[in-house]
This record gives C-alpha cells, structure tokens and sequence, in this order.
C-alpha cells in the first residue's frame, strides 16, 4: 500500500541532487521541499479527527497540521534573493515530524485490508 511511495520521493530526492549537481555551473538552482501533514484534500480523512491524527500530532515537535501557506512561504523563500546559495537540498516542512517516528496506519488500513490482511505486514504488540 505504501511500497511505491518512499521510493518515488526517494526517486525525486536523487533527481534533486544530480540535477543540482549538473545544473549549478549555469546558476540554476534545484531544491526539494518534503512537506509533512498538510490540510489539503487528499487527507481529509485524516484531518478530520480519530486515532491517526492523534499518532501524527504526538509524533510533531510543533504539534499541528501544517497548510498550504505553510509550504508556500518556503517555495517563495527558494525562489527569492535570500536563498541565492542553496541548491541540491532536501527541506523538510513538517512542524519537526521527520525528527521522529512516523504514524500508525493500521487503523486506518484495518478498514480497508481487514485485520487479517494486515497480519503479518504490521507488528503487532
């Protein structure tokens, strides 16, 4: 259910540097920004409240769901005079939640795979 997305940011990471590392020399910059949990659509289901809202704010240093705004002002930031000598980097924006472990799915992908379908893919205890 995840297997193919840590790969593809993985993916996005190493396209980052090599494109950083390639274009530099004509003062192209090239960044990544990794954002956390931000209110948007695509989690609604999470944001809305529950468990694995709860998992994901204990898990924050800065303990709340991150907007859009949010990684906006480091686009605009990137883009701007203030960052003329930052290429090749991974900026996470994510109110810290990378310093720490990532949430508990297995409420949510209990409903969808049942517990059965989750035995073994998910330690329990």
């Amino acid at each position: 259910w995840f297997g193919a997305y840590g790969p593809g940011k993985a993916g996005i990471e190493a396209l980052c540097t090599m494109a950083a590392d390639e274009l530099g020399a004509s003062a192209v910059r090239v960044n990544v920004i990794r954002p956390g949990l931000v209110d948007t659509e695509l989690v609604e289901f999470i944001i809305a409240g529950g468990p694995l809202l709860d998992d994901y704010l204990d898990c924050m240093p800065i303990s709340r769901v991150g907007q859009p705004a949010d990684i906006a002002a480091m686009a605009r930031f990137l883009i701007g005079s203030e960052s003329t000598w930052i290429t090749g980097q991974v900026i996470n924006v994510d109110g810290g939640h990378s310093l720490r472990r990532g949430p508990d799915f297995s409420s949510v992908l209990s409903d969808v795979f049942g517990a059965d379908g989750l035995r073994g893919v998910v330690q329990e205890g």
